[in-house]
């Protein structure tokens, strides 16, 4: 009936089209209906929820979201912000999730309130990490985190959070901090002689040509360096 991207970035008047013709029963529980108006659309109840929720277009259009059963355009947010914090590629696929973030430049709210959500969102992903050997999953963070950067949605209050949370293994299998490089954030020397980056993270750094023989140099003089980082940075002198 409709894709996802159509209904994310639909006007006003195709809005309204589109919800004329769906068949609601408000007197059911309020999950169903969304369901059911899901399945006539043949999207699932994450993907109905985010694209309209995402949609700068749907503020003022109160009559669908009495169709889809919310009283308030508040109370939509709500549900579209729990759905997008805690869906890990389930009904959300990385294809919806760029989507989403390749639309947030055209209102100021949206850019903003991604910006919150995106720290429970990843924390949720890289929980799921640990719990599944899907190589797909892997990928798909890795396409998220990129996008993230490369979109512009990230900026250094983001970037600096990433950085000082203990999560190098996430960081680096995402290759993030070449991210916030290419992003211009941060330069290769901030992290290079940071205690929260990790060695395998410094090792990339230096194989990508971003730090020099004479920064290995110096920063094998400092004495509190850990043996796992000092092991890898006598490697390259």
């Amino acid at each position: 009936m409709i894709s996802f991207t159509e209904l994310l970035t639909a006007n006003d008047a195709d809005l309204v089209k589109t919800f004329y013709k769906v068949k609601s029963d408000p007197s059911v529980d309020f999950i169903k209906n969304i369901n059911s108006i899901a399945t006539q659309l043949e999207l699932n109840h994450s993907q109905l929820v985010c694209a309209i929720g995402f949609n700068k277009n749907i503020r003022d259009l109160t009559d669908i979201m009495t169709v889809l059963g919310f009283k308030s355009y508040k109370v939509m947010i709500y549900r579209r912000n729990e759905l997008f914090t805690t869906d890990t590629y389930q009904q959300l696929g990385i294809d919806n999730i760029l989507d989403i973030y390749s639309a947030r430049l055209e209102d100021e709210e949206i850019l903003e309130t991604l910006r919150e959500l995106l720290h429970p969102r990843l924390q949720h992903i890289e929980a799921d990490i640990e719990k599944t050997d899907d190589p797909g999953y892997t990928v798909s963070y890795r396409m998220e985190i990129h996008s993230i950067y490369q979109s512009g949605i990230a900026d250094k209050s983001f970037a600096e959070e990433r950085i000082q949370k203990d999560i190098g293994k996430y960081r680096h299998m995402a290759s993030e901090l070449s991210e916030m490089i290419n992003a211009e954030i941060f330069p290769p020397s901030n992290f290079f002689f940071m205690e929260t980056i990790t060695p395998d993270e410094k090792r990339e750094l230096i194989q990508q040509d971003h730090v020099s023989s004479d920064m290995v140099k110096n920063r094998l003089q400092n004495s509190k360096i850990s043996a796992d980082e000092r092991d890898m940075l006598e490697e390259f002198v």
